[in-house]
């Protein structure tokens, strides 16, 4: 069975504040008048709600590449949320953080991968597992991946 895994961090509260433009980024043809800052975010602003319960991971492998999270990427995990039917979470399986998506039916738990290459994990009553946190975010360094961009 292929495995991944999740290196987890502790979060620390971000000393930087970013500008945020009046307008909204089009993907098309620019603007020259919508220069106008509107306020000055931190990203905690944005990817974070409740700073006592998040925390950072960083995946490990490539359970999750169909849909587009990769190997280095960072997940930003709260674990103060109920997690919900199909939500990507982080789970303690048998004493190893998985990042896996929760599917809840009739027949149980099972933990999806986004890759058809990983079978999913059936939970039944002898495994060791916890749901972890829910993620919230994913933060990417896209700028060396445009080899994988096919346009």
């Amino acid at each position: 069975m292929l495995k991944d895994s999740i290196e987890l961090f502790n979060l620390k509260k971000s000393v930087t504040d970013l500008p945020l433009f009046l307008s909204t980024i089009q993907a098309g043809f620019p603007s020259p008048a919508d220069d106008y800052l509107e306020e000055i975010l931190s990203l905690d602003d944005i990817c974070i709600s409740n700073a006592a319960s998040t925390f950072l991971g960083r995946v490990k492998g490539s359970s999750l590449k169909d849909i587009t999270i990769y190997e280095g990427d960072i997940l930003v995990i709260d674990k103060s949320l109920k997690p919900n039917n199909r939500d990507l979470v982080v789970c303690a399986i048998d004493g190893e953080f998985n990042a896996k998506i929760l599917h809840r039916d009739r027949k149980g738990i099972r933990l999806m991968s986004a890759n058809s290459s990983f079978e999913p994990i059936i939970i039944n009553e002898l495994t060791d597992f916890r749901i972890w946190g829910v993620v919230t975010f994913v933060i990417q360094n896209i700028k060396n991946r445009s080899n994988d961009w096919h346009y």
